[in-house]
């Protein structure tokens, strides 16, 4: 292990120790995604890490839970050896969920079909025990997968017994219809963020680029996605286009 890494290890479990300590919020990790698609299954490989992402931006509008970043995630997994394997066991769940200071787990699958649906299934784990403490699924038509997520979303909080605002409330009831292709084009992009290499994923869409500045342009709207999803490091692409 580099002494790079093991200094990220020892702020990571130090930063979750404190927000801890000092918050009396809940606090969850979301999983990356498991793809149980029969059909095609390769293509839709990296909506496992964007189902986990969008997961995580959507119940971060809440004010009263703590979600841990997908990337302190991926650190503590690639630590402990589990990242390579995908296995998470009732011991590493303990393990995991203590080092991150959350109280519960979320796992998550999804399958798409070959009729442009998708089902989206997800697990709350209570970390002490291993116990499943809610399970929820949800099934619509793959354009209206943000509106899906939301409501999974909902399902979730209310598992926790979180109770929302009416801000939070109206804000879980709209939802952008989007194309499955937009949110594949947005999941790769975590992969090349996941690899150190962003830029790479820069130089995917300008391949990609429609000639024409229609709204309907997917990678105009990959941008969008972008900008209210992703991190701000990768909103360079906005620049890149012109947008």
């Amino acid at each position: 292990m580099s002494k790079k890494r093991v200094i990220q290890f020892i702020f990571l479990i130090t930063v979750s120790f404190v927000q801890v300590l000092y918050s009396s919020e809940k606090t969850i990790a979301v999983l990356d995604f498991e793809n149980n698609s029969i059909f095609n299954a390769h293509e839709y490989e990296s909506l496992c890490k964007g189902f986990a992402e969008i997961l995580i931006t959507e119940l971060n509008q809440v004010k009263n839970l703590r979600v841990v970043e997908r990337q302190k995630l991926r650190l503590l997994l690639d630590e402990l050896k589990l990242s390579q394997s995908g296995i998470i066991t009732p011991e590493s769940t303990v393990k995991i969920g203590h080092l991150l200071g959350a109280q519960h787990l979320v796992f998550g699958g999804f399958i798409v079909t070959g009729q442009k649906k998708i089902r989206i299934d997800v697990r709350i784990v209570e970390v002490e025990t291993g116990l499943t403490v809610k399970a929820s699924e949800v099934t619509g038509k793959t354009r209206r997968i943000l509106s899906l997520v939301k409501q999974l979303s909902k399902q979730i909080l209310k598992g926790l017994t979180i109770r929302l605002t009416k801000n939070e409330e109206d804000y879980y009831k709209k939802a952008k219809n989007i194309e499955l292709d937009t949110v594949i084009l947005f999941s790769k992009g975590l992969e090349y963020e996941d690899r150190g290499t962003p830029e790479a994923h820069g130089a995917h869409l300008r391949n990609k680029k429609s000639p024409s500045p229609a709204r309907d342009d997917p990678v105009r709207t990959h941008i969008e996605l972008c900008d209210r999803v992703l991190y701000p490091s990768l909103n360079r692409y906005r620049l890149a286009y012109g947008f």
